[in-house]
């Protein structure tokens, strides 16, 4: 057996670089492969959610580099939900790229809803840790559109204590917790009110049309705002925001072997 088939498991705490005393909880497969993934998962969400399990075992089966791992106030992670924002999770995933991978190194990032907001922001700031993005039901800038949810009582809430909590849609029964913190930090990360967004490296957008939380037009509009000439939009007719199913999957790895082939050329 050559040694890039021989998969080594590295997961922990990782200590912050801009805040010592938090630590972030991570998993991290590590091969001889040239091929380095890293998934920035939505809100909420953790390292057992369905999307980071499939791709944890498909990377694993196919010898891939792969880390994963959960922003401050999410799974195991340090800290509360509420006291954190965009910003901050950005910086985790810069945090994690930086301290995990050797310096220099690109990688193909995939990013699934909240998260691929933290993509593109970190893909227009560091465009020399990527090669390729991939962007799973994306919703950057989704401050903007739950606030717009939010009823006049919901409102209210929000300004009087500082946080409130819903039910975002029919598709996700969790209850959500929603910060004034994070609606005025996320307005000073918007992206698509931008007329373009700087992005060179080749880019694939996959979104369901049944999708209830973010409407499949915000990917619509990210194609068409988004400057690279390597650009990919796949809608698939019969998934929702979770792009957790078969068919889904079998999508999410198509777009994985097709980076991996234009890192090749």
């Amino acid at each position: 057996m050559s040694l890039w088939r021989i998969h080594m498991l590295n997961q922990g705490r990782l200590k912050l670089s801009y805040a010592p005393d938090l630590h972030i909880s991570y998993k991290q497969l590590i091969s001889d492969s040239n091929v380095s993934i890293v998934f920035l998962s939505g809100f909420q969400a953790n390292m057992q959610g369905a999307k980071a399990t499939a791709l944890y075992n498909y990377c694993k089966a196919h010898n891939f580099n792969l880390i994963l791992f959960e922003y401050l106030g999410h799974g195991e992670s340090d800290g509360q939900l509420i006291d954190y924002s965009i910003s901050d999770w950005y910086k985790n995933s810069i945090d994690v790229i930086d301290q995990l991978t050797p310096p220099n190194s690109s990688h193909i990032i995939i990013g699934s809803s909240l998260g691929v907001w933290m993509m593109f922001l970190l893909a227009m700031s560091h465009p020399h840790r990527v090669s390729n993005l991939i962007s799973l039901a994306g919703a950057p800038d989704i401050t903007e559109s739950l606030f717009k949810s939010l009823t006049t009582v919901q409102q209210d809430e929000l300004l009087k204590y500082g946080h409130v909590t819903f039910l975002s849609s029919n598709e996700d029964s969790r209850s959500r917790v929603i910060t004034r913190y994070m609606f005025e930090d996320g307005r000073k990360n918007l992206i698509l009110n931008r007329e373009f967004i700087n992005i060179e490296c080749p880019v694939t957008l996959i979104h369901g049309m049944n999708d209830t939380i973010v409407p499949y037009n915000v990917s619509l509009t990210l194609a068409e705002k988004i400057r690279s000439s390597y650009l990919t939009l796949r809608l698939i007719r019969s998934s929702d925001h979770s792009l957790s199913d078969d068919i889904s999957l079998t999508i999410i790895f198509k777009a994985i072997e097709e980076a991996i082939e234009q890192q090749n050329l």
